[in-house]
């Protein structure tokens, strides 16, 4: 009987250990650690360059996105995307970046949002983000642009999650 109970709590101790365990990632050539007790991992596939970790059985609760948006096109930046990125978060306007489309994302990310911005290397981090989601933006002097969002991540898992880059 004292042998099963220690198996039992053993393997209550293995469970609980396992459960929160960061996993390293590396996506984009940059090194991430993540939660480690995602449920699903999905690829969006073609050109879309999206990784997504699900944490938990609901569809579309508890995520975590990765996208390389350095060669995106989805929107007429004006510039290249970092460039333009870059101006969103820190004002800048000596681009050529299409002002209106950098105001609209201003509406979107720094607007009613807590933003912080961190620096690592050669790279801009910038965090954006309320109570039902947050983002972070890593923008390399390279012309590297990566967006990570989430809805259960906040700025301290994020920023322990960059740590590495």
């Amino acid at each position: 009987m004292l042998k099963l109970g220690l198996s039992v709590l053993l393997l209550l101790f293995s469970i609980s250990a396992f459960s929160k365990t960061d996993v390293e990632l590396v996506y984009s050539d940059l090194r991430f650690k993540i939660p480690g007790n995602f449920s699903v991992v999905g690829d969006a596939g073609d050109n879309q360059n999206i990784l997504i970790f699900r944490y938990g059985d609901e569809l579309g609760k508890r995520f975590l996105a990765f996208s390389d948006m350095t060669n995106d096109q989805t929107i007429d930046y004006g510039c290249l995307a970092s460039v333009f990125f870059k101006n969103v978060f820190f004002d800048t306007d000596k681009s050529g970046c299409d002002q209106d489309n950098v105001r609209l994302m201003q509406e979107s990310f720094v607007e009613g949002q807590q933003v912080e911005t961190w620096s690592s290397n050669e790279y801009s981090i910038v965090y954006s983000g309320d109570k039902e989601k947050s983002y972070i933006f890593i923008i390399g002097d390279n012309g590297k642009l990566l967006k990570v969002d989430s809805d259960f991540l906040d700025n301290e898992s994020f920023k322990k999650m960059v740590r590495g880059i």
